[in-house]
């Protein structure tokens, strides 16, 4: 199953993405402990609720799921829903050929510029009309740039821009990869992944184990890239790879969806939706948890507080009723104790029946009623 997106299937999701523009923002929604499930509710006339599921590192796609997300939501989610409150979306688009979405909102401050990283640890920035970042998800630091509030947003180096790469390019690029095999070459130096290199092969007629190309297969190539970026979307699930059209090697078997976020949520979103609401159901069963162990303690000092009220009283009780004796007993050792010293005041007193014990280091006499 999909577990992340190829810069191809974000090609062909950007295209989707274009009905959410003139949506006005709802909400935002954003689990907790992970900070990596999102979901962005919009509302556009004449189409009603839209919603956006983000997945960082690696998965966005529009959804008519909603799962349970936590009452009080993450700091990010916070930032996100103060500035842009009742914003609405005047622009959805791939940066290059990068694993980069960016929305465009239109907010009372200005124009804001939403960008989602899916790719390595994933990360989501707020930014201006001048790349300022506003807020972010999270600070990192890279070999090539750093991302931190304040500072103006810095791009992840650009790879190839592989939709608009002429024959020259890619014999230059060919020339140079440091792969062993030209399919790799396509995997990773025209960032087409594993899946759509293989495809772009098939569709070529060059074999997976072929090293180097000639011209007529460069031309193969060339064209053959355009075709992978031109083709009309129909969506489908086939050996649980879902793609956004058709592949060469048709599968015996093939789900078809009315779109590729349509194919994404109905394989992936149950899952998830699932996942967090264990999740959500399990800190809520935790806050119960601690809860009924304060009461449950509350109780039990409140039950001692009872019995230690009931002893006390009763103990003012006997005295009450041995007042005489008591104090009768006391006179007689504050008078004998200015004669006498412990140990004769111990001989003394020894048999007699209210002196429970005497503790002359304290100075203590404790009496049994």
């Amino acid at each position: 199953m999909k577990q992340e997106l190829t810069s191809l299937d974000l090609h062909y999701l950007a295209k989707e993405f274009q009905a959410l523009i003139g949506a006005k923002v709802d909400k935002f929604y954003e689990q907790s402990e992970d900070k990596k499930e999102f979901l962005f509710v919009f509302h556009k006339t004449g189409a009603g609720k839209l919603m956006l599921r983000i997945r960082l590192p690696s998965l966005a796609y529009l959804t008519g799921y909603k799962q349970a997300f936590p009452d009080t939501p993450p700091g990010f989610c916070m930032f996100l829903r103060k500035h842009l409150a009742s914003a609405r979306i005047k622009e959805v688009r791939q940066k290059g050929f990068d694993r980069v979405l960016e929305i465009v909102f239109d907010t009372k401050e200005g124009v804001r510029i939403l960008i989602c990283e899916l790719f390595s640890k994933g990360n989501m920035v707020l930014v201006d009309e001048e790349h300022k970042i506003k807020g972010l998800l999270e600070s990192q630091n890279w070999e090539s740039r750093t991302v931190r509030g304040g500072a103006k947003y810095e791009y992840p180096p650009a790879q190839a821009d592989t939709p608009n790469i002429g024959e020259e390019q890619i014999k230059e690029i060919i020339s140079k990869s440091k792969m062993d095999l030209i399919v790799k070459t396509l995997a990773v130096d025209f960032g087409l992944g594993g899946l759509y290199a293989e495809e772009l092969c098939k569709r070529a007629v060059i074999g997976n184990d072929k090293k180097t190309l000639d011209a007529e297969e460069i031309k193969k190539i060339h064209a053959g890239l355009k075709g992978l970026f031109n083709e009309q979307i129909k969506a489908n699930k086939t050996n649980a790879e879902i793609v956004p059209f058709y592949l060469v090697a048709d599968a015996a078997e093939r789900i078809d969806y009315p779109s590729f976020s349509n194919a994404l949520d109905e394989n992936l979103s149950a899952k998830a939706m699932n996942a967090a609401d264990d999740k959500v159901v399990k800190e809520k069963e935790t806050k119960q948890d601690k809860t009924r162990l304060v009461i449950e303690k509350q109780e039990q000092r409140l039950k001692e507080l009872e019995q230690s009220i009931i002893e006390n009283q009763r103990k003012g009780e006997l005295i009450y009723e041995h007042y005489q004796e008591v104090k009768e007993l006391l006179d007689n050792i504050n008078s004998d104790r200015k004669k006498m010293s412990w140990e004769e005041l111990k001989k003394k007193y020894a048999d007699n029946k209210l002196i429970k014990e005497i503790h002359e280091k304290e100075g203590k006499i404790f009496v049994e009623l």
